[in-house]
């Protein structure tokens, strides 16, 4: 017998939403016990409950503005979704963080790097203690966009960016910030006792768009993280990483050789590398979808807990909201 099937609903069509409809193209293909119906894609100042079915299990798909996530999920759960998974950042004022806070119902979270191969291996390094004492988190991401647009002169692709009511009072903070927390927040297993914020304006859009940003925390037992964080580095592509400094080894990751992890030990460096497909993608190594398998994992677990079938846990809604606290935190 079937389990009972699951209407896919959709909101945003921009990357993220194409990234989540492919994504759910490859589950459709790849999962047939999901029991897939066709998407619904939400139009522009349609209520949600209009796109729901009775007979099916619900789930509520956001890709939209960044402004409008946190009141978009609070509908979802008030139109009777089953589930939700809503791209970053959640929310992006202080006053949202509350409206969340009370919400029950499964949302998950399309911080997509932490579901990777390499965070993961990472993760399961520091919890068999092969890292020691972890004591500093130290990360660099940056992109060149702020400054390629800068140096053309040419308007906002996506002019929603420049509205703070649709993209919040803050930029490259809260949009790359969010990545950059959530994995800290993950493999330093704690949450910040201090955050501070030094914030850089230099080829902005507009006046409240962040490009460039420093910063720090501070963590119980004399850890440490720090992070630069840019939207204005000029050359720069996609140019995320982190390494992980522990009593008897490091461990560094780079977005730009996702299949690799580079592992130091004393004056001793060496690759460890991905050997096998990823359990719930199948991608291979070195032939991989690239940032789309994170959307394709957090998509197909959200799936899979709607449906009541066995699921790994991703990222969820309580985890992002503490991402969340700590960037709000560090600009009040």
């Amino acid at each position: 017998m079937k389990n009972k099937p699951i209407l896919p609903v959709v909101v945003g069509r921009g990357m993220a939403g194409k990234a989540i409809l492919q994504s759910l193209a490859i589950i459709a293909q790849t999962d047939p016990e999901l029991n897939l119906l066709p998407v619904r894609v939400v139009k522009r100042g349609d209520r949600l409950n209009t796109y729901s079915s009775g007979n099916a299990a619900n789930v509520l798909f956001l890709a939209n503005p960044s402004g409008l996530h946190a009141q978009f999920i609070a509908a979802g759960i008030q139109a009777g979704f089953s589930a939700i998974a809503a791209d970053k950042p959640v929310c992006v004022r202080p006053e949202e963080l509350s409206l969340l806070d009370k919400i029950m119902a499964p949302v998950t979270v399309f911080h997509g790097y932490r579901v990777l191969w390499g965070t993961r291996t990472i993760k399961s390094l520091i919890d068999s203690g092969e890292l020691g004492e972890v004591f500093s988190f130290e990360s660099r991401y940056w992109q060149s966009s702020s400054a390629q647009a800068s140096l053309k002169g040419t308007p906002e692709k996506r002019p929603w960016k420049d509205d703070p009511n649709l993209n919040g009072p803050w930029d490259a903070l809260i949009d790359l910030g969010s990545h950059v927390v959530d994995i800290c927040l993950y493999l330093m297993a704690d949450i910040p006792v201090e955050t501070r914020c030094w914030a850089a304006y230099r080829n902005s859009a507009a006046p409240h768009r962040d490009t460039h940003i420093h910063l720090n925390m501070r963590f119980k037992n004399d850890r440490s993280a720090l992070a630069s964080i840019s939207k204005t580095v000029h050359g720069a592509a996609n140019d995320f990483e982190y390494t992980v400094l522990g009593t008897k080894s490091t461990a560094t990751w780079r977005f730009m050789r996702p299949d690799e992890i580079e592992f130091g030990v004393g004056g001793e460096k060496r690759i460890l590398y991905r050997g096998s497909p990823n359990s719930s993608t199948g991608t291979l190594p070195f032939h991989g979808l690239g940032w789309l398998e994170g959307y394709v994992d957090i998509t197909r677990q959200t799936l899979r807990q709607a449906a009541g079938l066995d699921f790994t846990p991703v990222p969820a809604l309580k985890e992002a909201l503490a991402v969340m606290n700590v960037l709000l935190n560090a600009v009040k």
